[in-house]
């Protein structure tokens, strides 16, 4: 019988790649999101269904048919941005819904492992001599959305050891890759291209803060990080998710234009840029290495190219 996985937030970014990974190694998956229904060859090869983790009822309903041995916890309000404009609903999504899927899964499959995604903004502003970041560095959350991603691990964390929940928690970097929402910046600026490139706009790209430093990870290698921690992963146990390379903003942006043919200007909008920013985040994988023995294989130049032909396809798609 071959093992069966349930993926929250699973018509998201990452549930989408990490579904594909989990269906390649022969896993059955169920999925649940908020999306009523998905396009067709979205999630080949699994079940889906609409299930608000905020809906309490549905989510054990779905814990207590499906039995899953493992469930992959992925939805929250993701964007640092919207965290912003509503904070409230941010922590409620965040804590609610995780308490809801893990009350599910004590009540109804207590021998799941669980995995909670958390996220590298959790550790806040982090000074040049503190880099890189290992998972006991102090978390310092500078955002509604790095404080929601904190709750949730606590609270996982604590029902590990107050209830036996077996629960590995990530800290993932900044992610990149094809079927980014343009809410994040690599995305962003990849969409841009492409519609300066199919005329839909003007040669204009407009940017936030290019100096910030980050640690990107391709989400396709993400995914199979993921599974490689709740099968090998101790529970109770946090990993960073990350190449151990920091690039900055300029540098994504200077390799996508790379990638074109288009002459653009760029221009700073003070919409884009946000109300603390961190300069610098650079993880330390040495804890995932050693339990896992990943590294990553996907150069980030191929991960920006991928990227931009997906938003080409997107756009020619809907002509």
């Amino acid at each position: 019988m071959a093992e069966r996985a349930l993926i929250t937030g699973a018509d998201g970014f990452i549930g989408l790649h990490l579904a594909s990974c989990l269906r390649g190694e022969g896993v059955e998956v169920m999925g649940i999101g908020l999306k009523q229904e998905l396009p067709a060859g979205r999630l080949p090869g699994c079940r889906y269904q609409a299930c608000d983790v905020l809906d309490r009822e549905a989510v054990f309903s779905v814990v207590r048919e499906f039995k899953p041995g493992y469930v992959f916890h992925l939805a929250a309000q993701s964007s640092v941005r919207r965290s912003w404009e509503d904070p409230l609903f941010t922590y409620k999504v965040a804590l609610e819904g995780q308490a809801n899927v893990v009350d599910a899964v004590l009540e109804e499959a207590p021998e799941a492992v669980v995995h909670v995604a958390g996220s590298a903004e959790e550790y806040g502003k982090v000074e040049e001599e503190e880099l890189p970041i290992a998972e006991d560095h102090p978390l310092r959350p500078v955002s509604p959305y790095a404080l929601s991603k904190v709750f949730q691990e606590h609270h996982a964390l604590f029902c590990h050891r107050a209830h036996g929940l077996k629960v590995i928690v990530t800290r993932a970097f900044n992610l990149i890759g094809p079927g980014q929402a343009p809410d994040f910046v690599a995305s962003d600026f990849a969409r841009q291209v492409a519609e300066i490139e199919a005329g839909m706009r003007e040669p204009v790209i407009r940017v936030g803060n290019l100096e910030a430093r980050r640690d990107f990870c391709d989400v396709r290698e993400l995914a199979g990080v993921f599974w490689l921690l709740v099968r090998r992963g101790v529970p109770g146990e946090v990993y960073n998710v990350c190449s151990g390379r920091d690039r900055s903003i300029r540098e994504l942006l200077d390799a996508l234009l790379s990638l074109s043919q288009v002459e653009v200007r760029v221009e700073v909008d003070p919409a884009r840029l946000r109300p603390a920013e961190i300069p610098v985040l650079r993880g330390d994988n040495g804890k995932l290495r050693k339990v896992t023995g990943w590294a990553p294989s996907i150069p980030l130049e191929r991960t920006l190219e991928d990227l931009l032909a997906w938003w080409r396809e997107e756009l020619a798609s809907a002509r």
